[in-house]
Order: structure tokens, then C-alpha cells, then sequence
């Protein structure tokens, strides 16, 4: 579980600072990835799909 809560494994380099909140198209890409992970059948995918809602919610749809 270690491997999950690790913010340097398989991140990029970065260049720039964090922003302090995600950009538009890094929460679209998110919200994608808990949209695809809310598709599995146990509670780890009842989660993503919380969030993915939560986030779908708070954020401009990629229309707008």
C-alpha cells in the first residue's frame, strides 16, 4: 500500500512548483481515472466513483 502513498514514485521530474490546486485539464484527467477505476466491483470502486462524482461536481465539464 506503501507504493500508492508515495508522491515521488513514477512521478516526473518537476521543473516549476506545484500549483496549490490542480489545473483544469489535471483534474479532467483525475476525474477520468476514477471514472475508468469506479468500473470495478468492490469498495475500492465505489470509492473512485464517489470522488469522480464529487470532482465531475466542482469542476467545468471540458464543454464549457
Amino acid at each position: 500500500m506503501n507504493e500508492l502513498v508515495d508522491p515521488a514514485r513514477d512521478m516526473p521530474e518537476l521543473y516549476e512548483p506545484r500549483l496549490a490546486l490542480l489545473t483544469l485539464t489535471e483534474a479532467h484527467r483525475l476525474m477520468d481515472v476514477l471514472q475508468h477505476f469506479g468500473t470495478t466491483d468492490h469498495d475500492w470502486g465505489a470509492q473512485a466513483r464517489h470522488f469522480a462524482a464529487e470532482l465531475a461536481a466542482r469542476v467545468p465539464s471540458r464543454d464549457a
